[in-house]
C-alpha cells in the first residue's frame, strides 16, 4: 500500500509539473505580453543602440516607425556595415551576410555499442564491445553564414556567394567540451548556367544523402562523399525543345587522407580529379513541378602509403550513379550506387582503403536507396536501407594493427520527422545494424570470423533552425 501510494504521488507531482511547463508557464507567458504592442518581426538593438525609442505618449514603436528611426540611425553614424532585412541579414558594403544554422540535441540508445557512439558508423563486434550503449550530443549543433554580392565586370548577369559553416564535431577533450569542425568554407560566382567554385564544399560525386538523424548520413555504411578543398566549374546545357537539362561538373579537390589506419600516407604529386554528368528530364511525369534527375560520377587519383620500409603508390578510383526520382507530389525515391578502389577517401570500404597484411587497396561497392513520404506539411516518413561490401578477397587483415578487418555492413532505419513550428523540428528513429567482422593470425596466415555486431540503435532528437 505503501508503494501505491507512494507511485501515485509521485505520478500526480509529474502530471502537474508537465502542465505548468507545457501548458501553464506559455500560455502565462504569451498572456503577458500579448498586452504590448510588439511587433513578432521586430528586432530591438539595445546591444547597440542606448538612444531611447520610446514615443512621446509612451507607448512602443510599430515597426514602421521603428524602420524609420534604424534608416535615420544608419544614416546619422554613416557607415558601411548595417542591419537590413528584420536584422537576420547584415550589409558590409556590397556584401549581404545571413547568419543561419541550428541548435541540435540527439538523445541515443544502443542495445550494443556502434563507433563512434554519438553517431554510428559500424557496429562493433560482440567479441570487442558487447556493451549497450546511451549518448546525449550537443555537438552536431551547426552555425553558418551565406554570403551574397554582386557580380564581376565583364561577365553580364553574374553574381557572387559564398558559405561559411562550422559545427561542433571536431577533436576535442571531452564529451562536453565539443571541437570546433569546419564543413564549408567557399565562393563560387555564376551566372545561372555557368558557376565557378573555389573552397571547401560538398564532394561532386554523389551528391545525395539519405535523410537521417545520424549525423554522418550514412558514411561508411553506403553513402559516399564528404567535404574537401576544390576548384570547380559546373556548365548547364538547356534543351530548346523541351524543359530537360545537362548538367556538367568538373574538379580538381584536394587528397584527402580518411584512412582508419596505422599506415602513413602522403599525397603524390597530382590532386585527385571529380567529375559528374547529371540528366534532369521529365519534370511532370510522375510529380507536377519536379524533374527527375539521373547523374553517372566519377574520381580518380593516386596516395602514397608506407607500409614499414616499403613505401608504395595506390590508385584510388570510383564509379558512381545517382537517381531523384520524384514519385508523387508526395512520395519520392532516392538511390545510390558505388564501385571502386582504395575508398576510405570518401567513406567507402566501411573506412578502409588498404589491407596491410597485403600492402594493396581493397575494392568495395555499396550504396542506398530510400523513400520518402510528405503524410501532412510538418510530418515526414523515411524508409532507407544502406550497404557497404568491401570485396572479401580484398579483406584480411584490414587497416589496423589489431590485425581485425571490417568486410561487409548494412544498415536499415525508418524514421519521423515532424515541424512543430518553422523552427522547430522533432525526429525519432530506429536503426538496424549488422556489420561482420573477422580476425586474422599473422603468424598462422589464417582468418578466423568473429561474431557479427547487430545493435538496433534508437535515437530521439530535436532541432532549433534559425
Amino acid at each position: 500500500m505503501f508503494i501505491f501510494n507512494f507511485l501515485t504521488s509521485r505520478i500526480c507531482l509529474l502530471i502537474l509539473v508537465c502542465y505548468f511547463f507545457l501548458i501553464g508557464f506559455p500560455l502565462s507567458v504569451f498572456n503577458v505580453f500579448a498586452d504590448y504592442n510588439i511587433p513578432s518581426n521586430s528586432n530591438y538593438l539595445a546591444s547597440n543602440i542606448s538612444t531611447d525609442i520610446s514615443t512621446d505618449n509612451g507607448n512602443y514603436l510599430t515597426k514602421s516607425e521603428f524602420d524609420s528611426f534604424l534608416q535615420q540611425y544608419k544614416e546619422s553614424h554613416n557607415s558601411k556595415s548595417s542591419i537590413v532585412g528584420g536584422g537576420s541579414i547584415f550589409r558590409n558594403g556590397k556584401i549581404k551576410i545571413t547568419p543561419y544554422g541550428y541548435i541540435n540535441l540527439s538523445a541515443s540508445y544502443e542495445t550494443h555499442r556502434t563507433t563512434t557512439g554519438d553517431y554510428a558508423v559500424y557496429a562493433n563486434s560482440p567479441d570487442i564491445d558487447n556493451d549497450a550503449g546511451y549518448n546525449v550530443d550537443p555537438k552536431s549543433t551547426r552555425i553558418g553564414f551565406k554570403l551574397d554580392g554582386g557580380g564581376i565586370n565583364g561577365w553580364n548577369g553574374s553574381k557572387s556567394e559564398g558559405a561559411i559553416e562550422f559545427d561542433f564535431q571536431g577533436a576535442y577533450q571531452s564529451r562536453n567540451r565539443g571541437g570546433l569542425l569546419l564543413r564549408k568554407a567557399y565562393f563560387s560566382i555564376s551566372d545561372g548556367k555557368t558557376k565557378l567554385l573555389a573552397g571547401q564544399d560538398w564532394e561532386i560525386i554523389s551528391p545525395l544523402y539519405p535523410k537521417t538523424l545520424n549525423y554522418t548520413a550514412g558514411a561508411c555504411v553506403g553513402n559516399v562523399g564528404y567535404r574537401r578543398a576544390m576548384l570547380r566549374v559546373d556548365r548547364q546545357f538547356d534543351f530548346y525543345t523541351s524543359p530537360d537539362n545537362l548538367l556538367i561538373q568538373f574538379g580538381i579537390t584536394d587528397n584527402v587522407f580518411r584512412d582508419d589506419s596505422i599506415v602513413s600516407a602522403a599525397a603524390s604529386s597530382y590532386p585527385i580529379i571529380q567529375g559528374r554528368m547529371a540528366y534532369s528530364f521529365g519534370k511532370g511525369c510522375f510529380s507536377h513541378d519536379k524533374p527527375i534527375i539521373l547523374g553517372v560520377s566519377s574520381h580518380f587519383g593516386e596516395q602514397r602509403f608506407s607500409f614499414g620500409i616499403d613505401k608504395k603508390n595506390l590508385k584510388t578510383w570510383s564509379f558512381n550513379v545517382d537517381l531523384d526520382l520524384p514519385i508523387t507530389k508526395k512520395l519520392g525515391f532516392q538511390m545510390e550506387y558505388f564501385l571502386g578502389e582504395n575508398l576510405a577517401t570518401i567513406e567507402g570500404g566501411i573506412l578502409q582503403g588498404v589491407d596491410i597484411a597485403r600492402q594493396k587497396t581493397i575494392k568495395a561497392q555499396g550504396g542506398w536507396m530510400a523513400f520518402t513520404l510528405q503524410t501532412t506539411k510538418k510530418t515526414q516518413l523515411n524508409f532507407c536501407y544502406m550497404i557497404d561490401d568491401p570485396f572479401n578477397k580484398d579483406v584480411v587483415s584490414g587497416n589496423s594493427n589489431s590485425n581485425r578487418a571490417r568486410n561487409y555492413s548494412h544498415c536499415f532505419f525508418v524514421n519521423i520527422l515532424h515541424n512543430w513550428s518553422d523552427s522547430l523540428m522533432t525526429g525519432f528513429e530506429i536503426d538496424f545494424w549488422r556489420t561482420h567482422w573477422q580476425q586474422y593470425n599473422p603468424i598462422t596466415k589464417t582468418i578466423s570470423p568473429m561474431t557479427a555486431g547487430t545493435p538496433i540503435r534508437y535515437d530521439f532528437t530535436i532541432r532549433y533552425t534559425f
